[in-house]
């Protein structure tokens, strides 16, 4: 059986209909028969679709060498590199051309070579141009390093063209030139091709090498199909070529990516007990496995182990333990993993200083973030684009907003370009902080400056707007974004069907969430949560439980919130035993956490239902939960129930939960309110023995009680001079 027709039950897995599939066999099994490479090559190249071609190239004919282009029409090399090795390699070929006797193809051969080396594949193409309209016949090594060329351009169409030129000149293909070929279509993402490809050509006798094999299973293992690629290396032991540490690490860093860290390990213990000794390249994929399933502890007996193997960490390894320690808040620790790296002679780069200030902005050290970013350039690391980004959107995380736009300037002076999550983090930053109109002179930058808008771009300004109550605005921008062929996500929407539920719109709310629906969208807990909240504030509760039976449905179970706004809702409008109903379903879930209970105790206080509020509040102590307390006590100061609040105080206490601040001013201000300012001085010395500090707010209650009841001697001392 051939690797392409093996491969095709895998290949179905991406998404591509068997239909298709069948469609492209026939294309190149069309017959049982062997088939000669050149019928083959003839085939491919007449079942491809004919590409559109750059101005310089004209259409290949399979049957003759292709017709280049003079070299004042083409683009000889690239601006990003050097030129004088171009000048000299072109200088050289020229006077080479016009030498007699002519030099061998090889002289020729070399230089366009190093051109190749260098990345030059246009100018290497246009000299062959030159040579064959010289009259100069090419050779099997010129002919391959021609289709290297349209390989790396991306013209596949072109590279089989040549290809048929080997094959009308009578050359072999060699091994060289078929794995060229391969790499190629890898390159082009057409892998599947490149295995069918792999199946003629080794059916035709051709021999493939270990080169060959890493190609494809690579190609495959970056195309996210990691069994095929397995299935590809097991095919391996019946052929020549013998599997090598290239094509495990492949699978290895593969599987790892997938968080399929077991059977990672596994094909590492297969490999080594083959003799194949793993490399830096082996150890850095486990490594970073392990690290994103959180298993940072099992790291270090990977880089014990490499120690004892003699294999030295670089900058990758120690990249990928700052990078995990960061992202898992511990970014202290990172200053072991840094000490290591100079012990190694190791210094740390651009991704380094990176995931660094990443990790202090995560942990909110902004400032501690700022320092590295400043000594990057003395360390000899210069900033680059990504540096800026995490710096710019640290910064406006914490609404500091004016130094994240002095950063955007710098970036000009620096000459580095600015990139679409730039803009974005701006745009966001500057909408929370209320200056929607600068965002907007961002937006009209961006698109100046080449920069597309996207989806992400948009939902700020339409968070932005729906936040400061410009709904006509937010629905205006939500239609020009369709207009503009951005495709609005399930977030975009939920910004808008929240702003609009709270803004009183709910009809145009359900308008846009029923639009959802019949596109079938897949929704979201907050898409639900917030139409459900605008039908509760309109007392539409029938339509609010109807939809949430209807997300259930659906595969989408409310969460703590969804409930909450549900039972806050019937209470007031005194549907209790629905409330009820609900809150203990929501009990029976599990998602009865600190903040939804809180808020539950205080609307049962509300509501006058005390010792359901302290049942709640029993039931939280009972399953771990620290409650609130200042609710909890607040709730029963509301409705005057001092006596009840300052039980449930004292059952606090009997349950080792600490009372804060917030509570203590709660119960100080009841106390007050119904005129017992003793026991409220009581609890403000409680407060002083227990190390709760005391503020204005504490004072004030007090003062006010002594004011309203006419002891003005008391009060004119009251407050400490301190």
């Amino acid at each position: 059986m051939t690797v392409a027709i093996t491969l095709r039950t895998s290949v179905c897995k991406m998404g591509k209909s068997c239909s298709k599939i069948k469609v492209f066999s026939s294309l190149f099994h069309c017959n049982t028969k062997p088939m000669s490479l050149s019928r083959w090559w003839f085939r491919y190249f007449v079942s491809v679709s004919t590409p559109k071609f750059p101005p310089f190239l004209p259409i290949p004919n399979p049957t003759f060498l292709l017709r280049f282009p003079s070299p004042s029409t083409t683009r000889l090399y690239s601006h990003s590199l050097p030129n004088t090795h171009v000048d000299d390699a072109i200088s050289s070929f020229n006077r080479m051309l016009l030498l007699r006797p002519t030099p061998s193809i090889v002289e020729f051969g070399k230089i366009l070579g190093s051109l190749v080396k260098t990345k030059h594949y246009r100018t290497a193409i246009s000299l062959s141009q030159q040579m064959e309209f010289k009259g100069i016949e090419p050779d099997i090594v010129t002919l391959s390093i021609l289709i290297n060329c349209y390989c790396h351009l991306s013209q596949i169409t072109f590279a089989f063209s040549v290809l048929g030129n080997i094959l009308k000149r009578g050359f072999q293909p060699n091994t060289i030139t078929l794995t060229t070929l391969i790499k190629g279509l890898c390159l082009n993402g057409e892998v599947q091709k490149a295995l069918h490809f792999h199946d003629d050509v080794t059916a035709q006798g051709f021999q493939l090498n270990h080169i060959s094999y890493g190609t494809l299973i690579n190609g495959l293992c970056k195309m996210g199909e990691t069994s095929a690629a397995l299935q590809l290396l097991r095919q391996i032991k019946g052929k020549l070529v013998q599997p090598n540490e290239v094509m495990y690490n492949a699978i290895i860093d593969s599987l790892c990516k997938d968080k399929l860290v077991a059977e990672a390990c596994d094909l590492y213990s297969e490999m080594v007990n083959k003799g194949i000794s793993p490399d830096v390249i082996t150890y850095n994929a486990l490594i970073y496995g392990f690290c994103i399933v959180g298993q940072l502890e099992k790291t270090v007996d990977l880089l014990n182990e490499m120690v004892l193997k003699n294999i030295n960490p670089n900058i990758y390894t120690f990249n990928i333990f700052v990078d995990a320690l960061c992202k898992e808040g511990r970014v202290k620790e990172t200053k072991n993993v840094l000490a290591m790296m100079m012990k190694e002679g190791v210094k740390p780069n651009v991704v380094t200083y990176n995931s660094l200030i990443d990790g202090y902005c995560l942990v909110n050290e902004v400032n501690k973030a700022k320092d590295i970013f400043n000594n990057m350039t003395q360390s000899g690391v210069t900033p680059d684009v990504q540096s800026y980004n995490i710096m710019i959107h640290g910064l406006c995380k914490i609404e500091m907003v004016d130094e994240a736009m002095n950063l955007f300037k710098q970036m000009h002076s620096k000459n580095v370009i600015p990139g679409t999550i730039t803009y974005n983090s701006l745009i966001d930053g500057l909408c929370k902080s209320g200056r929607i109109s600068y965002a907007w002179e961002l937006v009209d930058e961006m698109q100046d400056r080449g920069q597309p808008a996207d989806v992400i771009t948009y939902n700020c300004l339409l968070d932005a707007l729906c936040k400061n109550h410009h709904l006509d605005k937010a629905i205006e921008l939500f239609q020009k974004i369709k207009h503009k062929g951005i495709q609005p996500n399930v977030y975009t929407c939920t910004i808008l069907i929240d702003g609009l539920c709270k803004g009183g719109r709910v009809k145009n709310a359900q308008e846009v969430f029923n639009d959802l629906l019949i596109k079938g969208y897949h929704l979201t807990v907050p898409t639900y949560t917030a139409m459900i909240n605008g039908l509760c504030k309109e007392g539409l509760f029938d339509e609010a439980l109807s939809l949430r039976l209807t997300m259930e449905d659906n595969g989408c179970i409310p969460d703590a919130i969804t409930y909450e706004i549900l039972i806050r809702s019937l209470f007031e409008k005194d549907e209790n035993d629905k409330a009820e109903k609900l809150l203990l379903e929501m009990i029976a879930r599990g998602l009865l956490c600190k903040r939804q209970t809180s808020a539950l105790i205080d609307t049962y206080c509300l509501v006058n239902e005390v010792k359901k509020a302290k049942d709640i509040f029993n039931t939280m102590v009972q399953r771990g939960v620290t409650p609130n307390t200042h609710s909890s006590s607040n709730g029963l100061c509301k409705i005057e129930m001092v006596v009840e609040a300052m039980n449930l105080f004292k059952q606090m206490h009997s349950k080792t939960v600490i009372p804060n601040t917030l509570t203590y001013h709660s119960l100080i201000d009841g106390l007050c309110k119904s005129g017992r300012i003793s026991h409220a001085w009581e609890l403000v010395d409680e407060m002083h023995d227990g190390g709760q500090p005391t503020n204005i707010v504490t004072y004030t209650s007090l003062l006010d009680s002594l004011c309203k009841n006419h002891h003005l001697d008391k009060s004119y001392c009251i407050i400490p001079e301190n």
